[in-house]
């Protein structure tokens, strides 16, 4: 049996839901691996559907030193106690604490590494300086990695044009499990709009509310599902015709996609966004802007409408001329797509592969 330590100093979000997805091995293979996880203790309850036996905690408060030094050292005693044959690091900052600890600990344990950054951070709106600064860490670290999975092709060739070897990545694109098809209405009435994610800077949450009032509509219900998580939140204004939730169980955040005429995701960058994912599976057009990955998912005027990045003049012109029926036709293909090129099985399938035989075995004289 083969134990598999997946690792994540946060986990809100789209990394939870790959987490949840890729736990359940492919069908006939479960008896052959044994699963357990290190997430933030205040972040546990993202983890329903998961056995509490299997699930390692350490005390987050924000990203901060302290906390980031609680998750090193929880690490090491995890790795440690449960002697795991392969450590899936999920996010940027896992990629990089994690690796450091697993160098240190080489000596006494060496288990394969893969690491999903769920976008590198060099792929981030920031400066020259900062986006080389993360290249030359993740160029070091990629020496003591066994795979990187990559979940977009825009991923893929940016970070190799950053300088990391293509031969230590591979192309694993998200997946959803299958959706039954529900009929969705189309009569009259207000258009529903649907935001699910962290309110922030990344997820282009203030583009979004920029947008929302700029368009000048008053059949428009916008409802926002989800909190900040990092120090860059967005404020959340009252606004007519806005409703804030916070974060939902799957089951609740399924029934808000069925009553949504269509998603909204206004993102900065992204590795392979799960949201649009999802509200595509349940036959939901999205809105989305053009950044990184989201052209391989959504294509404009089919499967909903495409913007420029940051730009909620654009936003706005879109939801000026949104119209019910047409929605429900994107909505259509939307589905059709995900099914044809994005399944939860494809996925799961070709994640426990790489387990299996690591595309690229390191050794530390390399």
């Amino acid at each position: 049996m083969k134990k598999i330590l997946h690792v994540a100093e946060t986990i809100k979000g789209g990394v939870a839901t790959v987490i949840r997805t890729i736990s359940a091995p492919p069908a006939g293979d479960a008896e052959n691996y044994d699963l357990v996880y290190l997430i933030p203790l205040d972040q546990k309850k993202e983890m329903h559907g998961i056995d509490e036996r299997q699930i390692r905690t350490f005390e987050r408060a924000g990203r901060n030193v302290p906390s980031l030094l609680r998750f090193a050292w929880q690490l090491t005693r995890v790795l440690f106690k449960e002697k795991p044959d392969v450590v899936h690091l999920h996010s940027t900052f896992s990629g990089v604490i994690g690796r450091c600890v697993c160098l240190l600990l080489k000596p006494w344990r060496s288990p394969t590494i893969v690491y999903c950054p769920h976008a590198f951070s060099f792929l981030m709106e920031s400066s020259p300086a900062k986006q080389k600064v993360y290249a030359l860490i993740e160029r070091a670290l990629q020496k003591v990695t066994d795979v990187i999975i990559c979940v977009s092709q825009y991923e893929l060739d940016k970070a190799a044009s950053f300088g990391i070897d293509r031969s230590r990545m591979t192309l694993v694109y998200n997946g959803i499990p299958h959706k039954p098809d529900v009929p969705r209405a189309s009569g009259p009435g207000p258009i529903h709009l649907l935001f699910v994610g962290r309110l922030d800077y990344q997820k282009g949450f203030d583009v979004l509310l920029k947008g929302f009032t700029g368009a000048g509509r008053s059949d428009l219900q916008l409802t926002v599902v989800g909190s900040a998580v990092n120090e860059d939140g967005v404020e959340s204004p009252v606004i007519d015709g806005v409703e804030y939730l916070p974060w939902v169980t799957p089951t609740e955040v399924n029934a808000l996609y069925q009553a949504a005429d269509v998603l909204i995701v206004p993102s900065r960058w992204e590795g392979f966004a799960m949201v649009p994912l999802e509200g595509m599976a349940m036959g939901l057009p999205v809105i989305a802007s053009d950044c990184t990955s989201l052209p391989e998912l959504v294509t404009d005027q089919v499967t909903g409408y495409i913007f420029p990045t940051g730009d909620h003049q654009a936003l706005a012109a879109v939801l000026r001329d949104l119209d019910k029926a047409q929605l429900l036709d994107f909505g259509y293909a939307g589905r059709k797509r995900v099914r044809e090129q994005f399944d939860a099985a494809l996925m799961i399938r070709q994640t426990y592969d790489l387990y299996s035989a690591p595309t690229y075995q390191v050794e530390l004289s390399s």
